[in-house]
């Protein structure tokens, strides 16, 4: 392994080790995403285990707002059984795959177009996967014009 990528390994390892330190576990992140979504009202793309995606959407403010203002676990736990989407979807946390913050007012199309797709090709999953394989798998593309979008999307914003 050359010493760029032994870096680049390292450095992983220290993320991870912190965010399970922070977190627990990936679900715990996940929820503390939301909630912090929530709260700004910033957009982002939802992965569904099962399903496409929906882009740009804002989380419902409800959770942020019961989170800082002390709700009590099993008062989240129940809002997060089934809120709205800004697109109207009424989602459940556990259907929920990944979360992916998005530029407010969208992403500017010379942006997309600037994108390196080679960034795409770095390993960074936890089994070795690319960044354009885990990008096809948590967005379902359907083709590689799709895998190309979401691609650029997710390296723009």
């Amino acid at each position: 392994m050359d010493a760029q990528r032994e870096r680049f390994e390292k450095e992983k390892a220290q993320v991870i080790d912190h965010l399970k330190a922070r977190f627990g576990d990936g679900r715990g992140m996940l929820a503390f995403m939301l909630t912090q979504l929530s709260f700004s009202g910033q957009p982002c793309d939802v992965t569904f285990y099962d399903g496409p995606p929906v882009l740009e959407v804002k989380i419902d403010p409800k959770l942020g707002i019961a989170s800082f203002y002390g709700a009590g676990a099993n008062r989240l736990q129940q809002m997060l059984e089934s809120f709205s989407l800004s697109n109207g979807d009424l989602v459940s946390f556990d259907k929920i795959w990944t979360l992916h913050p998005m530029p407010v007012g969208g992403i500017p199309g010379e942006d997309l177009a600037a994108v390196d797709l080679r960034e795409g090709e770095q390993r960074f999953g936890p089994n070795g996967e690319t960044l354009r394989e885990m990008i096809r798998n948590v967005y379902h593309c359907k083709s590689r014009e799709e895998e190309e979008r979401f691609l650029r999307r997710y390296l723009a914003s």
